[in-house]
C-alpha cells in the first residue's frame, strides 16, 4: 500500500506541473501576441479601423506585371489577404494630363463567414490609359505601398498571369 500511495502522489505531481507548464506557456503565447499587436497598432500610422488585421508599412511592396498596349496600361497583380474571406477592390485612376496614374488598392471582409485564417491571394487587374511613360504609385488599405511592376513578355496573357518571382 506505501509503494501503491507513492507511487499515486508523483503522477499527481507530475501531472500538476505538466499542466501548469501548459497554462503558463498559452498564457505567454497569448501575452506576446498581444504585445505584438498593440506595438503594431501603435506603430503604423493611418491604418483604417475597418481593417486592422492587414498591416501596411512604408516598405510593403506589391508586385505585378505590366503591359502597354494601344495606349492603355495593363497591371495584374496579387495582394496577399489574411483570410480567403477578404475581398480586393482596385482601381486605376490618371491624372488629367495622363502622367500619372494612382492603383488603389483596398481589402474588405465579407461578414457573416466563418473563415480560415489562411493566406489567400486577392488578385487583380486593372486597365488604365496614360501615357506610354506614365509614372506610376500605388496605395493598399489607404497607405502609400511599392509598386515593382515586371514588364510582361510579348506572348503573355495577363488574364492568365501567373507571379513567380525568383530573388
Amino acid at each position: 500500500m506505501d509503494k501503491k500511495s507513492t507511487i499515486i502522489i508523483a503522477v499527481v505531481v507530475i501531472l500538476g506541473v505538466l499542466g501548469f507548464l501548459v497554462i503558463s506557456f498559452q498564457k505567454s503565447t497569448l501575452d506576446s501576441a498581444q504585445g505584438v499587436s498593440q506595438v503594431a497598432s501603435t506603430s503604423w500610422e493611418n491604418i483604417p479601423a475597418e481593417n486592422p488585421d492587414v498591416l501596411i508599412t512604408s516598405k510593403t511592396t506589391v508586385t505585378a506585371k505590366h503591359a502597354y498596349l494601344n495606349g492603355k496600361h495593363i497591371i495584374a497583380g496579387e495582394v496577399p489577404m489574411p483570410t480567403p474571406c477578404h475581398i480586393l477592390d482596385s482601381k486605376a485612376v490618371a491624372s488629367a494630363d495622363k502622367k500619372q496614374v494612382l492603383l488603389t488598392l483596398a481589402s474588405t471582409v465579407k461578414t457573416g463567414e466563418t473563415c480560415a485564417q489562411v493566406i489567400t491571394p486577392g488578385r487583380f487587374k486593372l486597365t488604365v490609359t496614360a501615357l506610354k511613360d506614365a509614372k506610376f504609385t500605388a496605395t493598399l488599405n489607404g497607405q502609400e505601398i511599392i509598386l515593382n511592376l515586371i514588364e510582361a513578355g510579348p506572348n503573355e496573357d495577363l488574364d492568365k498571369f501567373d507571379l513567380y518571382i525568383k530573388g
